[in-house]
């Protein structure tokens, strides 16, 4: 919305989503991620430009997802994949798109894929709400992504509406000093976020909800950070 070029890149091959907030048909995709990662088909025959579905008349977006196909999921867990594969499909993207940012979602939780794409990014930004579980995956990610030496992101979600502001702030305040991770920011728990069923991409169906103008700040955030080179 704002002019730049974004790829998104659907890295959760257990249990893809993503494609359901686009409005997608997944059994009708020629081409997904997981034809690039294990059969080596070019990565841009699994990128979609999603501008006119999405009705965006500034920047462009392209969408690479994954397959739903239960035999192509237990084909990639079974085969893997080698972090060249991975690394080309990223640059790939970046360079035959010109994008300024390339956004890779992986599924909860520490696996193979989630430890190369890891690996790879030049940005980490973990999502984690408030109880024990989560904190604790939270941690170990933190962990990791030290001894990788990547700059890592933290964002509070679903936070409680029964928590005030100012007792948020410290508590996330807290999070990052324990876990030595920058806080990029928080969310509240929001009902009408829930009741929208990821049937669309929420901020453009909602231009003016609260929660969109919380997601454009963490955007200009964002923005602070490396771009894809």
């Amino acid at each position: 919305m704002k002019g730049k070029r974004v790829g998104v890149m659907d890295m959760d091959l257990e249990g893809p989503g993503l494609h359901v907030i686009f409005g997608l048909d997944p059994y009708e995709l020629p081409f997904t991620l997981n034809d690039v990662l294990v059969n080596g088909a070019q990565p841009e025959r699994a990128a979609l430009r999603m501008n006119d579905r999405l009705h965006l008349e500034r920047g462009e977006i392209y969408f690479s997802p994954a397959s739903v196909k239960v035999e192509d999921i237990l084909k990639s867990l079974r085969s893997g994949f080698e972090l060249d594969s991975f690394s080309n499909a990223i640059n790939t993207l970046a360079e035959k798109f010109s994008l300024d940012y390339l956004l890779v979602d992986t599924h909860p939780g520490l696996e193979d894929d989630t430890l190369l794409a890891m690996g790879v990014c030049d940005n980490l930004l973990v999502v984690s709400r408030l109880d024990q579980q989560d904190m604790f995956g939270t941690g170990v990610l933190a962990e990791v992504a030290r001894t990788l030496e990547k700059p890592t992101h933290l964002v509070l979600n679903m936070i409680p509406l029964a928590l005030n502001s100012s007792e948020v702030s410290k508590i996330a305040s807290k999070i990052g000093a324990n876990f030595k991770i920058q806080v990029l920011g928080w969310l509240p728990f929001s009902e009408d976020i829930v009741s929208s069923l990821s049937k669309s991409v929420f901020i453009l169906t909602n231009p003016r909800h609260s929660m969109t103008a919380r997601f454009n700040e963490f955007a200009r955030r964002l923005e602070s950070l490396d771009e894809v080179n």
